[in-house]
């Protein structure tokens, strides 16, 4: 029914449950499109934290392979290079013979506990975890010295990242 006011039609039909249907509809819409950006949100910081953690490994592996061969070719004087097995860890190690204002010292190269890690200590003493300071994080650290090629092979690793491989031709025979 119409009802006429000033030449207005006006509808006085009541339109029940019309209005709430609209609007859980529109809700509905509201909370898919919400829940939609939220998982893409969610996916997009997981992405960023991956990325974000690779590069920190690249990182320490950069940072780790660098020092060790930087090590070497600082080094690479006839005597002043040497590896051995550590006392403490029992793997593979740098040593460095090195003479410092008339004392003989060795610098010791080496993983533990996740860390490649370098003492300085004197000459025939064993170095230990207490006077060894951490260079880069790490998972794995294997170092070996052909002694006939005059090569030293070293490998720094951590796991899900492929390990750093180099080889250096030490030139003091």
């Amino acid at each position: 029914m119409k009802e006429v006011r000033n030449n207005i039609y006006i509808s006085l039909r009541k339109e029940n449950g019309r209005t709430f249907i609209e609007t859980l509809s529109v809700l509905l819409i509201l909370i898919l499109l919400g829940v939609g950006c939220f998982s893409l949100s969610m996916s997009t910081f997981g992405a960023y934290q991956r990325l974000n953690d690779s590069k920190e490994k690249n990182t320490e592996l950069r940072v780790a392979n660098s020092f060790v061969m930087n090590k070497i070719r600082q080094n690479d004087i006839k005597g002043s290079l040497d590896v051995k097995s550590h006392p403490i860890t029992g793997n593979n190690a740098l040593v460095i013979y090195e003479n410092i204002n008339g004392e003989e010292y060795e610098t010791w190269i080496f993983h533990n506990s996740g860390y490649l890690m370098e003492a300085l200590v004197l000459k025939n003493e064993e170095p230990s975890i207490d006077v060894s300071q951490t260079i880069a994080k790490v998972d794995s650290f294997q170092i070996d010295y052909n002694i006939i090629d005059h090569m030293i092979f070293t490998s720094v690793g951590i796991n899900g990242i492929k390990p750093y491989n180099s080889v250096i031709k030490i030139r003091a025979k």
